[in-house]
């Protein structure tokens, strides 16, 4: 890639913060009257302006202060340079969050993409999808695999970057970095037991224990999770674990070593979902016909094969990191890491664009045993403090390797005749052997090898200016016979600047480029599983964010994103076709309004179209004879996109959350409510449909209360009040029906 100079404004990226809170800053906040009654939230070590500075999170319940994700390790929201929605602890026990989507649905501009969110959280990002396998990290640095449901018991927080990170974390999608942060060993014995059901049948318990030893040289914080899984809807429970533990071991005061490893197993039925395999023609006559979208129906339907229509998947997460501080100035730090999943799936879906006679229609149910996914990560960054005079130069120097490894056979597909107003729970029947293609051509491989340099340049107090560059080696491989599918070494850049004219207000812009691993073909797809060429991207941001006091942040930004189309065409085959362009406006504001009143609100506004594209093709055969509708007699044509809008991005997402603690009236009761609003979106790149949006309501109470001296909370939570049906997932010729009403309890104590 070529540097875009045209940036002058606008640069620095998700990645230009340096790690270990080098680049965070040391001022206090604004002198309110409110604020001077607040409690720190990070420890400071004094900054003379000629050390490295080192911040530790120790008490940011609100998610509001500081930052974990990526190179922002430690940094002041204040100082990050892009869009980051942090969903603290406190939220999450608030809601009862029992997934990564229940934690996001608070942050804009996130919605369900394709598949029923029942067996894991498959998201995009303002209309972007968060790639599976790339965009998901633990502790800010491992990517996790996010095909199965990962939990959050083990977690402190859940975080998203949104936007393009290419400069630090390689090739990504520019919808945004998912960052979940461990829970870190505590400095005495904590002793935790929660038990949560449902109004459904759901019923689990977990129990968190942390302890410290040696003066702090060594700590330990172990979890353990299970729950039978059921949220009412037919066939589709099941049961699922986790077992989690995070080691500290900090044999001196400059050196520090981290160990963190998470087992994670589940299954449970998987629900059928409405697909648009048959669609209409496009003719000259009709350039842009549409299809009729299937009528709601209860709920609970699972119109899948029945019992045995279920996903089965393991899990195994590892992370061995190390700090050492070897002078004021300069620290170095590695990390190595992999994360091992395997799945058994019985996908199913029926072809809505194919009703047969007496209401039915065609069922497919696509069978893939064996899939396998390995990614293994390596990462060594050098951080200093070189000062000149009154400027001060915040450098990280880096290597990291990323290795993605797929072991994923073509689904097996059998289908059956299927009634939605009376489903059958068919018999189960053997599928035919999966294979993995001639060669084993479907196991692959991605080495994606990054070098990079920022440098984060402050004039004082008022002015930081931010530039970093990463060269890429990039390489896709069948792993059978080493031949190489597609390899590039691109250059990325960018550029940044971020103005304080006081100590609570930040005025950004940057500039992003973004590399990008194109996902393969989907299973619905007639080329399934083949691959396609990685892509780039482009992204400008401009914001501002305020802290009026402490523990409240507000932020709006305005967004740019241009990157590769990626789709299925109207021959039902993936490919890369033109251009989509997003642009947007970002609000929020997050944390403590009084001492009684939290809030959690946020709003996107976006509009994203295809720019570029194929332009409208007559149809011919294989001979080059025209082709004509046998109905209509007009002939047929392949309608260009350009000018359609992106699939599966909302218009509009609203999400407002919040708790009110009954201090004056009765001490440790406090109320809740939320309201979750995702807007229309187009059901594909030909936009056949566009699905409508909807509106769900949550309340909730809890009351916190001391039971022989251990501190024990009781939550009680109604998740889509009055059982609303809707449209909870789109995009990809693919339309899900959402989730259920329920009421969830949790009894939590500890000591």
């Amino acid at each position: 890639m070529k540097p875009t100079y045209k940036a002058i404004l606008l640069g620095g990226a998700a990645t230009l913060m340096l790690p270990m809170s080098a680049s965070a800053q040391t001022e206090s906040q604004p002198a309110t009257p409110a604020e001077q009654q607040a409690p720190a939230t990070v420890e400071q070590a004094p900054d003379d302006g000629a050390q490295l500075e080192d911040i530790v999170v120790t008490a940011d319940r609100t998610g509001t202060q500081a930052v974990q994700v990526g190179s922002f390790r430690g940094a002041r929201q204040l100082d990050v340079p892009l869009t980051v929605s942090v969903i603290p602890r406190e939220l999450l026990d608030q809601q009862q969050s029992a997934s990564v989507l229940d934690a996001l649905r608070n942050s804009a501009g996130v919605s369900v993409s394709q598949i029923s969110s029942l067996v894991y959280s498959n998201l995009a990002i303002r209309g972007i999808d968060v790639e599976n396998r790339g965009n998901y990290r633990l502790n800010g640095i491992l990517p996790v695999i996010n095909i199965v449901g990962l939990p959050l018991e083990d977690k402190e927080r859940v975080e998203a970057l949104k936007g393009a990170s290419a400069l630090y974390y390689g090739f990504t999608a520019p919808s945004g970095i998912i960052n979940m942060v461990m829970k870190r060993p505590t400095e005495t014995e904590k002793f935790g037991f929660k038990l949560n059901g449902s109004s459904r049948g759901a019923i689990g318990g977990a129990v968190d224990y942390g302890n410290s030893w040696g003066n702090g040289v060594f700590g330990a914080r172990l979890n353990a999770a299970y729950s039978r899984i059921d949220a009412g809807i037919d066939n589709a429970d099941g049961h699922r674990y986790l077992l989690a533990g995070a080691f500290d071991f900090k044999p001196t005061d400059t050196l520090t070593f981290n160990f963190d490893v998470e087992r994670i197993y589940g299954k449970a039925g998987e629900p059928g979902i409405y697909r648009y395999a048959t669609k209409p023609v496009q003719t000259v006559a009709n350039p842009k016909p549409t299809v009729t979208l299937p009528q709601f129906q209860r709920n609970s339907l699972n119109f899948g094969p029945g019992k045995w229509g279920y996903t089965e998947g393991e899990e195994t997460n590892a992370l061995l990191s190390a700090r050492w501080k070897f002078t004021p100035r300069w620290e170095l730090s590695a990390s190595a890491g992999f994360s091992d999943f395997s799945r058994d799936r019985h996908f199913s879906y029926i072809d809505f664009g194919k009703p047969l006679p007496g209401g039915n229609y065609t069922l497919t149910v696509a069978n893939s045993p064996q899939d396998k996914f390995l990614n293994r990560n390596i990462r060594a960054e050098l951080a200093g403090v070189v000062p000149i005079g009154f400027i001060k130069n915040n450098i990280l120097i880096g290597v990291s390797q990323n290795v993605r490894d797929r072991d994923n056979p073509n689904a097996v597909n059998l289908n059956f005749t299927q009634n939605l107003a009376n489903p059958i729970q068919f018999a189960e029947v053997p599928f035919a052997l999966p294979n993995y293609g001639a060669n084993d051509a479907r196991k692959t491989r991605i080495n994606d090898v990054g070098y990079y340099i920022f440098d984060r340049i402050s004039f004082g107090e008022y002015l930081d200016v931010l530039a970093g560059v990463r060269k890429s080696k990039y390489r896709e491989s069948i792993r059978f016979n080493d031949v190489t599918a597609f390899k590039a070494s691109p250059t990325s850049f960018s550029y940044g600047v971020v103005g304080k004219p006081t100590k609570w207000i930040s005025v950004y812009g940057t500039f992003i480029e973004g590399l990008e691993t194109t996902p393969s073909a989907p299973v619905t797809a007639s080329n399934a599983g083949s691959p396609l060429p990685p892509t780039n991207s482009r992204q400008y941001e401009a914001g501002v964010k305020v802290e009026p006091k402490h523990g409240l942040l507000l932020q709006a930004a305005y967004f740019n994103i241009k990157r590769d189309a990626a789709y299925v065409n109207g021959s039902n085959l993936y490919v890369l076709d033109g251009k989509q362009v997003y642009k947007g406006l970002e609000i929020s504001a997050s944390g403590q309004v009084t001492q009684d009143l939290s809030i959690y609100a946020s709003a996107l506004f976006l509009d994203a179209k295809y720019t570029e594209g194929a332009p409208t093709t007559l149809t011919v055969n294989n001979a080059g004879v025209p082709v004509f509708d046998p109905i209509t007699g007009s002939r047929q044509q392949t309608t260009t996109i350009v000018g359609n809008r992106v699939d599966n991005a909302p218009k509009n997402t609203v999400s407002v959350s919040a708790e009110y603690k009954l201090t004056s009236i009765l001490p440790g009761f406090a109320v809740n409510g939320a309201v979750f609003h995702v807007g229309s979106r187009a059901l594909n790149a030909a936009n056949l449909a566009i699905v409508p949006g909807y509106t769900i309501f949550n309340l909730g109470a809890g009351y916190t209360t001391e039971i022989s001296g251990a501190e024990t909370s009781f939550r009680v939570n109604w998740e889509n009040v009055g059982n609303k049906r809707y449209f909870g997932s789109a995009g990809a010729d693919f339309v899900a029906q959402g989730i259920p009403t329920a009421i969830k309890f949790t009894i939590a104590t500890g000591f």
